[in-house]
């Protein structure tokens, strides 16, 4: 039974956060501002890290699509969901240079 469990544990890979590829991530801080709406959020590794990313904003995003985006990130930081995103750098993330324009946000599969 053991042996069941360690090749379980094994073979099974753990979701890592990453803001070098900007998966599996945690809510940190969230930027609303007064007749603007979402302004951007900063990206952790770990619920518990003190900083993380760089500023990543919202920009072309209608009043709409920034309202939504809000709802989504503020239930994730909520219940320590994490969130997969996609920027318009020319990698899909570079978070960790700073000045990055989301293009997506999603919740991630795993909790």
């Amino acid at each position: 039974m053991k042996k069941l469990i360690l090749s379980a544990l094994l073979c099974c890979g753990f979701a890592n956060a990453s803001i070098t590829d900007c998966q599996e991530l945690y809510v940190g801080r969230i930027w609303v501002e007064k007749g603007v709406g979402l302004q951007g959020v900063v990206f952790l590794n770990n619920k518990e890290d003190g900083g993380g990313s760089y500023w990543s904003y919202f920009v072309g995003w209608s009043a709409d699509e920034r309202k939504e985006a809000l709802s989504l990130l503020i239930a994730a930081k909520a219940s320590g969901h994490r969130v997969n995103i996609a920027t318009e750098d020319s990698d899909g993330c570079g978070i960790e240079k700073g000045g990055t324009h989301i293009k997506s946000v999603y919740l991630a599969n795993n909790p």
